[in-house]
């Protein structure tokens, strides 16, 4: 039995998770100086539509803020480096295992049927505060976009048009193609890790039908590779507090100078904030309100011990905004610190950072019906119904990168525009999306942390309900 490290009095003697609340601190401090002097240093005179651009190039120039984005960038290539190699080979190692019990049916329904459940649970929480709160629509009851000339968000605009151009529904349709890849090597240098997951899931099945000496022989290498992932990844985890405060701190500058001058738009700013707080306050009922029952009636965990555990992966998952790139630490969070078995978590944790998106889900309702609301449309129960599978389909098929939903949600627009066109209602409804770039940032960190904590979840519930004793998590452990 390994014997208990005591908490010492410096930083460096700190456990992981506290090193990492500490270094987000730190440069959330680091990054508000730098950002609050690019708004000082604008040029007297500039035109108020300009201001925005103008800070954001003044702090992008400034020389701490490139040494802040540099080791950013530096732990989060860290970490997108172990993605393939641990995905991979965990997957195979687990499927080889759960195929020789004859139970991988059984724990893939589970795995299913928990992410539609929450993503589902998530989807309909935003759309009751959205539906109560109204952020959309001004004290009068009148729309904050209708009459009002938005042109003041030309360069927001312009990112939305380049991001979303020739998208539709049909786009998704490509997450089946992902399925199957035609070169698992392209899938990989791409970073598509549905195909990945596929091609290591059949891989893994067939490994445990080869013959004993050949199984014996890949089983071997597959294990050795995944034990240098995992060594590889300690390495990078030991780089965390640093790399999350150069990521924050990078971060917070640029989207304070972006954001401070936006005051300007009083006509917009009031609704523009009471969406960000209703988007917010819907993730964090998820967060700590639907996540720890499910823990504690389904799973019988206690919530405060897995909130602890999952400490780690939550501070990455905010600070990269990556369901992907936070998948190492996941897997190892779940792993050492809440007991899963690798069986279970190399199974459920891959797939989750694909397919379920709980956040992300919630995100695109409240985006969607705030940008409905905005332009004064009042949808019916159909159309919110549309909007919610429509949430709950696409939110599958978004990547685990930052903005990612930005394409969906404009394909649910697009949606709920060609509705309206046939009821002789013409709204722009996409053009509305310049309104999301003002808090898309922050908020794209918030519902990454519930996208990778909802998937811990799953490992969690998965596991106990396959019979496993969770073992408690060694004091020390990465």
């Amino acid at each position: 039995m390994s014997k208990t490290k005591p908490r010492g009095r410096w930083p460096w003697q700190w456990a992981l998770h506290w090193q990492i609340l500490l270094g987000l601190g730190i440069g959330a401090a680091l990054g508000y100086l730098a950002g609050h002097s690019a708004v000082v240093a604008i040029p007297p005179g500039t035109a108020a539509a300009d201001a925005g651009s103008t800070a954001e190039k003044i702090v992008s120039q400034r020389w701490d803020v490139m040494v802040y984005g540099l080791v950013g960038d530096l732990f989060l290539n860290g970490l997108k480096l172990i993605i393939v190699p641990i995905v991979t080979s965990s997957i195979i190692l687990a499927v080889a295992s759960i195929s020789r019990q004859h139970n991988f049916g059984r724990l893939g329904l589970k795995t299913l049927v928990y992410y539609i459940s929450t993503s589902l649970i998530a989807i309909l929480i935003g759309l009751a505060m959205v539906n109560l709160v109204r952020p959309g629509f001004d004290s009068t009851g009148k729309g904050i976009l209708v009459g009002q000339d938005i042109s003041s968000f030309a360069r927001e605009a312009s990112a939305v048009e380049g991001k979303v151009a020739g998208k539709g529904a049909s786009d998704f349709l490509n997450v089946f193609r992902e399925l199957v890849p035609p070169n698992v090597v392209a899938a990989a240098a791409e970073g598509k890790l549905l195909g990945l997951i596929v091609a290591s899931m059949v891989t893994g099945y067939f490994l445990s039908r080869l013959k004993s000496d050949l199984r014996d022989t890949l089983t071997r290498v597959v294990e050795a590779v995944y034990e240098l992932s995992l060594r590889i990844t300690d390495l990078v985890l030991r780089c965390a507090p640093v790399g999350v405060l150069g990521l924050i701190a990078a971060t917070v500058a640029v989207q304070y100078a972006k954001l401070r001058p936006e005051a300007r738009f009083g006509q917009f700013v009031h609704g523009i904030a009471v969406f960000a707080l209703v988007a917010f306050i819907a993730l964090v009922l998820h967060f700590t309100l639907v996540m720890p029952l499910i823990l504690g009636l389904v799973a019988r965990v206690n919530p405060l011990r897995h909130y602890r555990n999952m400490a780690p992966a939550l501070v990455t998952a905010f600070s990269t905004a990556s369901s992907s790139a936070t998948l190492p630490v996941t897997i190892d969070c779940v792993e050492s610190r809440a007991g899963v078995s690798n069986a279970t978590a190399s199974f459920v944790l891959p797939l989750g950072a694909t397919v379920n998106m709980d956040g992300t889900a919630l995100y695109e309702c409240v985006a969607a019906m705030f940008i409905c609301q905005a332009f004064g449309v009042e949808l019916s129960m159909a159309q919110q119904f549309f909007i919610v599978l429509t949430a709950l389909l696409t939110s599958i098929g978004v990547a685990g990168v930052p903005s990612a939903s930005l394409v969906a949600i404009a394909v649910i627009l697009q949606g709920v525009q060609s509705q309206l066109v046939a009821r002789g209602i013409e709204v722009p409804l996409v053009t509305g999306m310049a309104l999301l770039f003002v808090f898309d940032r922050p908020l794209d960190m918030c519902r990454t942390a519930v996208n990778i904590f909802s998937d811990s979840c799953g490992a969690v519930v998965v596991a106990r309900s396959e019979g496993e004793t969770l073992t408690p998590p060694e004091a020390g452990a990465v």
